[in-house]
C-alpha cells in the first residue's frame, strides 16, 4: 500500500482546515418595539389580534427591499427575529393595549379565551424602497385592518393605517429604526380608528 507524501499529506489538512472556518457575514437579527401607551382610559372588553395576513413576498423573517421596476429582495445577513405575521401580531398586541386602546388585547393564535372583538389585519406594505442604489429608502407600511364583534361575527368598522418614514442614512440600523417608527404610526392609526369603532358598536 502506497503512502502519501509528508508535505502533500500536510497540503491536504490545511485545504480541510481552511474549509472549517467561514467568512459569511452571520445574520443580525432586529425586533420592533411598540409606542410608549398614551394615558386615555381604555375601551373595556377583550380584544384578540388574529394572525395577521401579509402580502405574497413578505411572509418571511427576512427584512424585505424594493428596487425601481417592481422588484422586490431582502437585506443581506439581516432578520426579524420570527416571521413578519408574527411580529406584527406581537406588535399589534402591544400597541393596542392599554391607555388609549383596549384594556386587554391578546394574541388569538396564543391564548384561547372569550373574545369581545376582534381584528383582522392585512399587511400590505412594509418595506424599504430604495430609488437607487446609494440614497437611504424609505419606509413604506401599510395595514388594512377590520373590526368585528358580536356573535355571530360581524365587521362593525375599519381601522386602516399607513405611514412612510425616510431612513436617516443607508445603513441597516438606521432603516430598522425607520421602520420602528413607521409601524409605531401606523399602528397608532389602527387603534385611533379601532377604538373610535367600538365605542361607537355599542358591544
Amino acid at each position: 500500500m502506497k503512502t502519501m507524501p509528508g508535505a502533500a499529506l500536510l497540503c491536504v489538512l490545511l485545504v480541510a482546515c481552511s474549509g472549517l472556518t467561514s467568512k459569511i457575514q452571520p445574520d443580525q437579527t432586529y425586533l420592533l418595539r411598540a409606542a410608549p401607551g398614551a394615558g386615555a382610559p381604555a375601551v373595556s372588553g377583550v380584544l384578540a389580534v388574529l394572525r395577521p395576513a401579509v402580502q405574497p413576498g413578505l411572509d418571511t423573517d427576512r427584512i424585505m427591499l424594493t428596487r425601481p421596476g417592481q422588484q422586490l429582495d431582502q437585506f443581506a445577513a439581516s432578520r426579524w427575529g420570527e416571521p413578519l405575521p408574527r411580529v406584527i401580531s406581537a406588535l399589534a398586541v402591544e400597541s393596542l393595549a392599554g391607555g388609549g386602546g383596549f384594556a386587554t388585547v391578546v394574541d388569538s393564535s396564543r391564548t384561547a379565551v372569550a373574545a369581545n372583538y376582534e381584528l383582522l389585519l392585512t399587511v400590505r406594505h412594509f418595506e424599504a424602497a430604495f430609488d437607487s442604489d446609494n440614497a437611504a429608502p424609505v419606509i413604506h407600511v401599510a395595514f388594512e385592518c377590520v373590526l368585528a364583534a358580536g356573535t355571530p361575527r360581524k365587521v362593525i368598522g375599519r381601522c386602516d393605517g399607513a405611514a412612510d418614514e425616510p431612513a436617516a442614512e443607508n445603513r441597516m440600523s438606521a432603516i430598522v429604526a425607520a421602520m420602528e417608527h413607521a409601524a409605531q404610526r401606523a399602528l397608532a392609526g389602527v387603534r385611533a380608528a379601532a377604538v373610535a369603532a367600538a365605542s361607537s358598536s355599542g358591544n
